[in-house]
C-alpha cells in the first residue's frame, strides 16, 4: 500500500466513523435534540442544561413543570391525574434563573395544546441581579441552526456518557422519565445533616437590616419578564409555588438583615401575578410543621421526596394557595412569625 493510498483509507475510515457517530446521536438523540425518543424509549436523564430544551420542543404535553432543583424531587406522572394535566412534562434545572425559564417558556407556551405551566418562584429569583445569571443553556440546542449542531453529533460526553446514560437509564428505570434527574434517593435527610450542613456558614453577629424595598428593582425586572407570558397565554393557567426552605433558611435570612426585604419582594410579586386571572400561587413557606422538622431536609432549603409529593397533593386538592385577598396577611403573619421564633431551638 502506497502512502497515498493509506491515507486517502485513514480519510475514509475516519469520515465513516464520524458519520457512524452522528448516525448514532441523531437516532438516539439522548438531549432529544431532534425528535422525540424512538424505540419506546423516554426523554430519561442526561444532562439538564442539555436536554431540557429539546424536551419542552420535541414532546408532546399539556403541563409543564419549570423550576429549579424545588422541583426536580416532583415525578412528572403524579401531576397526570386529571386534574392538574394529563400528560406532563418536568424541566427542571439546578440553580437555574430567569434567563434559563424564559428559553423554556418560548418554547412551552409556543405550543398551542399547553394548559398548564407550574412554577417554581424560589426567593432567590428576586433576590439576585438578573443580569449576573445569564442562561446556562447552550445555544446550539437552543436555535434551529443546524450549521452548529457539529457541537452536538461530535461532542466527546454526548457520545462516551450521556447516550449509553441515555439507554442506561431507560432500561433501569423502565422506559419512563419520571425519575429523570429526581436526587433524593442519593442523599440523607434529617437535623444533623441539615444542621452540619448550615452551621459552618452562619453568621456570628447579625448584619444591619437592609430597606424593605431593597430587591423592587430586581423584582421589577422579574415582572417584566414573566408577564408578557401570562398575558400573552390567558388560555394557559399559571400555577407559582413558593417552596418550603427549613427554618435554618430563615435563621440565615435574618442574619443577613434581608427578612423585611425578602418578604416586601415576595409581596410585590404576588400582588402583581395575582391581578391575572390565568395565575395561581401556593405558598408553603408559614408550614411550621414542615420547615421547623429539620429531619425533611438535607440542607437548609432542600426537602425531601415526601414533601414534594406533598406540595403536589396540594396543588391538586387546592390547599396552601393564596389569593389577592389572603396573600398580604399571609406574608405579615409569616415575617412576624419568624422574626418572633427562638432560631436556637433548631440547634439543640
Amino acid at each position: 500500500m502506497t502512502n497515498k493510498q493509506y491515507f486517502i483509507r485513514s480519510i475514509a475510515y475516519s469520515v465513516g466513523v464520524l458519520l457512524i457517530i452522528a448516525a448514532l446521536t441523531v437516532i438516539i438523540d439522548p438531549f432529544v435534540h431532534y425528535h422525540a425518543p424512538f424505540f419506546g424509549l423516554a426523554a430519561a436523564e442526561t444532562e439538564e442544561r442539555g436536554q431540557q430544551i429539546g424536551v419542552a420542543k420535541n414532546m408532546h404535553y399539556d403541563t409543564a413543570i419549570v423550576g429549579s432543583s424545588m422541583s426536580e424531587n416532583f415525578e412528572a406522572g403524579w401531576f397526570d391525574d386529571g386534574i392538574i394535566g394529563n400528560d406532563t412534562v418536568k424541566l427542571s434545572m439546578q440553580g437555574a434563573h430567569f434567563d434559563d425559564y424564559s428559553r423554556l417558556l418560548n418554547v412551552v407556551l409556543s405550543k398551542p395544546d399547553t394548559k398548564r405551566v407550574i412554577i417554581s418562584l424560589d426567593n432567590y429569583l428576586l433576590l439576585h441581579n438578573p443580569d449576573e445569571y445569564p442562561t446556562t443553556i447552550p445555544e446550539y440546542l437552543e436555535n434551529d441552526d443546524i450549521s452548529d449542531d457539529i457541537y452536538y453529533l461530535w461532542n466527546k460526553s454526548v457520545t462516551f456518557v450521556f447516550l449509553p446514560q441515555f439507554i442506561i437509564n431507560n432500561i433501569t428505570n423502565g422506559f419512563s422519565a419520571d425519575s429523570a434527574y429526581v436526587w433524593a434517593d442519593r442523599y440523607r435527610f434529617d437535623k444533623y445533616v441539615a444542621r452540619a450542613t448550615y452551621l459552618p456558614f452562619r453568621l456570628m453577629q447579625q448584619q444591619e437590616e437592609e430597606r424593605f424595598n431593597a430587591y423592587y428593582e430586581y423584582v421589577d425586572e422579574f415582572l417584566a419578564g414573566m408577564k408578557p407570558y401570562i398575558e400573552a397565554r390567558p388560555d394557559v393557567t399559571f400555577i407559582f409555588y413558593s417552596p418550603p426552605y427549613s427554618i435554618l433558611y430563615w435563621d440565615d435570612c435574618i442574619l443577613r438583615g434581608r427578612l423585611t426585604a425578602e418578604i416586601c419582594a415576595q409581596n410585590e410579586v404576588f400582588n402583581a401575578l395575582l391581578d391575572y386571572d390565568n395565575v395561581r400561587i401556593f405558598y408553603f413557606q408559614d408550614n411550621w410543621d414542615i420547615i421547623t422538622d429539620l429531619d425533611n431536609y438535607k440542607d437548609y432549603s432542600h426537602f425531601s421526596k415526601d414533601i414534594s409529593h406533598y406540595i403536589y397533593e396540594c396543588m391538586r386538592d387546592g390547599k396552601c394557595e393564596v389569593t389577592e385577598e389572603t396573600s398580604y396577611d399571609t406574608l405579615l403573619k409569616f415575617s412576624e412569625d419568624v422574626a418572633a421564633y427562638d432560631h436556637e431551638v433548631s440547634f439543640h
